[in-house]
């Protein structure tokens, strides 16, 4: 299986499944919920292809990425949350006061969304910059995602995580990342970079000069041909398309 997309939740969030060893993947930014009557894609997804999910990724912790996390937990109650230290706030039973700035400040307030957005579950991990996501999942998390008499290729999921290491991209929020795999030279980017654009800086822990900072590290460090898969719009663009 390779990088599979679905659009999720009620901005059509880009939420990629990446495939590790056998039936083994991660989520990242699973947003389907109740609001956007989608709140079961992404476990039907899994279902259809015969995929065990190891861990969820979250590029960073805005509302329109994080609101289907408790619909993905009540499928997957293991399911362990890896997201930057520095937007942990907005996840957590405490975290629907900062969603509900954001919305706010974008004229959007609907009672019904924010229940998606209520008791949200906290995260697992903290990720920070440079981190290789075989030190983030474990055996045991590798191990939990598989059920019955099963014995998942442990040393094989370990390996592929290796391959994947953590970005710091601070300008969309404080703690958004980038995902990059240098051997299949791909980049997971959030809401960092879009085609031909990037993502809005206006909204709480946003930074126009960080995001300029953290673009002109992304094009500096990676090659061109990188091929990108942000948080919304068109995905499996080579990085140079937006030099």
């Amino acid at each position: 299986m390779e990088v599979h997309s679905l659009q999720t939740g009620p901005l059509d969030v880009n939420s990629f499944i990446l495939p590790l060893a056998g039936r083994a993947v991660l989520l990242v930014d699973p947003a389907g919920c109740e609001f956007s009557g989608d709140e079961k894609s992404v476990a039907q997804v899994l279902d259809e292809h015969d995929c065990a999910p190891v861990g969820v990724l979250l590029t960073h912790g805005h509302f329109d990425h994080v609101c289907g996390l408790k619909a993905l937990r009540a499928a997957f109650p293991n399911l362990p949350i890896a997201i930057h230290t520095e937007d942990k706030k907005y996840l957590g039973p405490e975290s629907q006061r900062l969603h509900r700035q954001s919305l706010e400040l974008m004229s959007w307030e609907d009672d019904d969304f924010l229940k998606d957005l209520m008791d949200l579950p906290p995260a697992d991990f903290l990720l920070k910059d440079g981190d290789s996501l075989d030190s983030v999942f474990k055996t045991e998390d590798i191990i939990s995602a598989f059920t019955g008499d099963e014995v998942p290729d442990v040393e094989g999921v370990a390996n592929a995580l290796s391959h994947w290491r953590v970005i710091h991209t601070p300008g969309h929020t404080e703690g958004s990342v980038c995902f990059y795999n240098e051997s299949e030279k791909t980049l997971i980017s959030g809401d960092t970079i879009f085609y031909q654009s990037y993502g809005r800086t206006d909204l709480p822990g946003g930074s126009e000069s960080q995001m300029q900072k953290s673009l002109a590290k992304i094009f500096e460090e990676l090659p061109k041909d990188v091929l990108v898969y942000p948080g919304h719009g068109a995905y499996g663009f080579e990085l140079g398309a937006n030099a």
